[in-house]
């Protein structure tokens, strides 16, 4: 187990390798809706990640979180990932808000965002305009992070 002050901005990893690292992908909506997560592994094959028969694996697919190979030698976001998350963590909640709220699906839906390369790509923002149309994407100014999520 490994332990670092709050505020860490990097935590060391000692006496282990990074063979179990991944990241996990959090979104709050602003009403205080956490949406089922996406953890990123790298790899590319269902190897990569958490086996079906781990402790509670069906109960966390239940929920709607994304287990998913990166089909790359890193375990980052990239297109095929952002794609995944946005088809089946952000649209369906946005519609279901919408749907609650009385809102007409072509309600337009801001998502803030940080400006990591795959987000801000012309490829992404396109394959955004095509395919989810409602949804809008507000970039927080690099280095601005913290300050947003305040």
């Amino acid at each position: 187990m490994t332990w670092a002050a709050t505020g860490s901005k990097q935590v060391a990893v000692h006496d282990s390798e990074e063979k179990g690292a991944f990241t996990l992908l959090v979104s709050i909506a602003s009403d205080g809706t956490v949406l089922p997560m996406q953890a990123i592994y790298s790899g590319k094959a269902e190897r990569s990640r958490p086996s079906s028969k781990s402790p509670h694996y069906a109960e966390l697919i239940e929920t709607g979180f994304l287990l998913e190979e990166s089909v790359t030698t890193t375990y980052w976001s990239n297109h095929k990932t952002m794609h995944s998350f946005v088809d089946k963590i952000l649209a369906p909640y946005f519609q279901e808000a919408k749907s609650t709220l009385g809102l007409p699906p072509s309600q337009k839906s801001l998502w803030t965002i940080n400006v990591w390369s795959v987000h801000r790509s012309k490829e992404f923002r396109l394959w955004m305009r095509c395919f989810h149309p409602n949804i809008i994407l507000d970039f927080v100014p690099g280095g601005c992070t913290g300050v947003a999520q305040c």
